[in-house]
């Protein structure tokens, strides 16, 4: 189900002369994800010819997740003004734009959070001052108050980087009943900014050689939990392997699958083909 998010930006504007424009910053668009940044566009708008200088003052020391589990620090985050990134420190004026016109042609900015790592799925939020001085006469023109707020969207991958599994059954195996494990163990790697669970599906598993089972025999430090005792392979199953919090970056697990005879049966001689499906979800650890 699809979750629709409704927010609602509220600006205070204290101009310093009755006949002064208001200054207002606003969104652009919905926040990006990319491999290593998180970003907002923005625009900053007057509807006077004046140029100004825009400054900002972050009024809290950290961009803060709405149920305050995450916290990333102000040195993460910049405005670039389209020339370079600027800066934020606490409690302080950074200038964004210097001796800028706008006249009702907004002027484009960017809000970023630069290698921070994986944040975690949700809202985060940040209050600044904005501040317009008038460049010719250096008088602070209009104050106001803005809200940047960063909406991040669940997301997660998994990849296998080993040969398929293959399981090698001798003569020897053929007569007598033991476990035959697959001579490699793939390894998943899981990236999730959320708490995240990993199964298998066996909804086209094909033909059966005989009783199949699968289990892991490890898992990195972030796998909260896996499954460490055999687990029967039966088509139109799905079984779960594995859980993990967020953020998880790289987190693996490693799989064994194995074959064993059936009471009272040999493998009948052939090349047997069996199609799993990994999938990575949104889970409670």
């Amino acid at each position: 189900m699809k979750k629709f998010l409704l927010t609602m930006i509220l600006t205070v504007a204290v101009c310093m002369h009755t006949d002064a424009a208001m200054v207002i910053i606003d969104y652009q668009g919905d926040t990006l994800v990319t491999s290593n940044n998180i970003e907002r566009p923005l625009i900053v708008n007057s509807d006077d010819g004046t140029n100004y200088n825009i400054a900002l003052r972050p009024l809290q020391e950290a961009v803060t997740k709405d149920d305050g589990s995450v916290s990333i620090p102000l040195e993460y985050l910049f405005i670039n003004n389209t020339r370079e990134d600027v800066y934020l420190k606490y409690n302080e004026y950074s200038n964004i734009f210097y001796d800028t016109g706008m006249g009702g042609v907004a002027k484009i900015m960017t809000a970023k959070i630069k290698n921070y790592g994986i944040v975690p799925a949700g809202v985060y939020n940040i209050n600044f001052e904005v501040q317009a001085t008038d460049a010719e006469t250096k008088e602070i023109a209009c104050m106001s108050m803005f809200n940047l707020q960063f909406v991040v969207p669940p997301t997660q991958q998994l990849n296998t980087y080993s040969e398929t599994p293959r399981i090698n059954v001798t003569a020897s195996d053929v007569f007598e009943r033991r476990k035959i494990p697959s001579e490699t163990a793939p390894m998943i790697y899981i990236r999730s900014n959320t708490d995240w669970i990993l199964s298998l599906d066996t909804t086209d598993f094909g033909d059966m050689a005989g009783n199949y089972y699968v289990r892991t025999v490890s898992a990195s430090s972030g796998v909260t939990n896996r499954l460490q005792e055999r687990a029967l392979i039966t088509p139109g199953r799905e079984i779960i392997l594995a859980r993990g919090k967020a953020p998880a970056n790289n987190e693996f697990v490693s799989v064994e699958f194995s074959v064993e005879n059936p009471d009272g049966k040999l493998i009948p001689a052939g090349n047997y083909q069996n199609r799993v499906k990994y999938i990575l979800r949104e889970g409670e650890v």
